[in-house]
This record gives structure tokens, C-alpha cells and sequence, in this order.
């Protein structure tokens, strides 16, 4: 089977998943792709785009969650062309009790560092920090590679 090919977003979101790592806040779970139907498309290709997103899920035995706030763990999704990170708790075998919130002090391309301080609030049951995130370092490089595979799409 072929190895799949490198999606434009995918540097940045190995970016925050070794923050992650390196704060031993790690994800259950994560998965990248470019096959969801792009919901922000209104115009006359509403419903045939395809849109670059990133699912990282936290579940229910994930080291530090409490339990009391997000029983069965939360999940944190980054999609193109959304401009901010979203997350949204968890209900028991993975489906959302709601729909995904905007983070709107998580731009699209925040720093890892602010990905990382949104996780250990969440796993501690938090409300998460108001400050606004710096951009990661290589956002202007990441978002031109997105530019161009929207061009091609």
C-alpha cells in the first residue's frame, strides 16, 4: 500500500502534537486529512470542496482529565479555512455533545506553546486562557502551502 502523501498542514500539526509530547499532554488520538466537505464554501461549490482539517482527541482515561467537567474527554480540531481552532467535550463511544466552539484566541496558526496552555486547561476543567496566542514561527510558509493546494482543489 502506498504511503499516503504529505498534506500542507501537516508540519504545523506535528508541530503542536511535539509540544504536546514534550508537556507530557499528549493526545488519545489525532488524525490529519483533506477528504471532509468543506462547510465554509456558501457559493455555487457549496457541498463539492474538500476542506484541510486535524482532529486531535483526548478521551476519557487521558492522564490529568478531570472527570467531573469532560467525563469522556474533549477533542480539539484545526480546519482550513476556519480562522481559529475549535474543541467541543465528548460523549461516551467518541461522539460530540455539541457542536465544536471557536477558540478565538487560538488563531489558525497559534503557537504550540498556546496550543499546549488551552490542553491543560481543558484537561483540568478550566475555562481557557483569554490572552491571545502568538503565531507559530513558520505560519507564513504553512499557510502558503495551504494557498496553493486550495488552488489546485
Amino acid at each position: 500500500m502506498p504511503e499516503p502523501r504529505p498534506l500542507p498542514h501537516d508540519p504545523y500539526i506535528t508541530a503542536v502534537l511535539n509540544a504536546l509530547d514534550d508537556s507530557r499532554v499528549e493526545p488519545t488520538d489525532w488524525r490529519t486529512s483533506d477528504a471532509e466537505i468543506n462547510q465554509y464554501e456558501t457559493g455555487p461549490f457549496a457541498g463539492l470542496t474538500t476542506q484541510l482539517d486535524a482532529l486531535l482527541t483526548w478521551d476519557g482515561d487521558a492522564p490529568g482529565l478531570n472527570t467531573a467537567t469532560h467525563e469522556d474527554g474533549f477533542v480539539l480540531l484545526w480546519e482550513h479555512p476556519a480562522e481559529q481552532w475549535q474543541w467541543a467535550p465528548r460523549k461516551r463511544h467518541g461522539a460530540l455533545e455539541r457542536e465544536p466552539e471557536f477558540l478565538t484566541t487560538l488563531p489558525r496558526w497559534a503557537s504550540p506553546g498556546a496550543i499546549v496552555a488551552t490542553v491543560r486547561d481543558l484537561l483540568a476543567g478550566r475555562a481557557v486562557s483569554s490572552l491571545p496566542s502568538g503565531l507559530w514561527e513558520q505560519h507564513e510558509q504553512a499557510q502558503a502551502a495551504v494557498d496553493a493546494w486550495a488552488a489546485d482543489d
